[in-house]
């Protein structure tokens, strides 16, 4: 045998675990926080309400912006496609009005108004309300 110092430690490890990168407890926190769903409550009126059928839901997302949980609504009630979004993505379409908790998200962040566990979130449509 040599000396100390030519000494070679090789670290094997089995085949499945080699092709997993690594990433460190901190990035898979990050990742977690990234992709946590958020349960919130939407209370539609009117034709809204219509066109979902009910007039409370109970929503789970992955949304983190009031945008995203927007467009995520327009999917799952096809009769909302378009109702919500302005077509360009920019703004609310119409005159829609959408509050967090209250609070009109035009005069917080617009569509970039950040979600937050269970926000209520309520939808009415421009031609609805007196």
């Amino acid at each position: 045998m040599g000396s100390a110092d030519s000494v070679v430690t090789d670290r094997i490890e089995p085949p499945f675990l080699a092709a997993v990168p690594r990433r460190s407890t901190r990035r898979l926190q990050e990742t977690a926080r990234r992709t946590s769903r958020v349960q919130l409550e939407c209370v539609f009126f009117g034709p809204f309400r219509d066109a979902v059928g009910t007039k409370t839901v109970r929503y789970e997302t992955t949304a983190e912006t009031v945008g995203g949980l927007l467009r995520e609504l327009e999917v799952e009630f096809s009769e909302l496609d378009g109702e919500l979004v302005a077509a360009d993505g920019a703004g609310l379409a119409g005159d829609t009005v959408v509050t967090l908790d209250k609070r009109n998200v035009t005069h917080i962040d617009g569509l970039d108004t950040r979600l937050r566990e269970d926000v209520v979130i309520r939808l009415v449509p421009s031609v609805y309300g007196g």
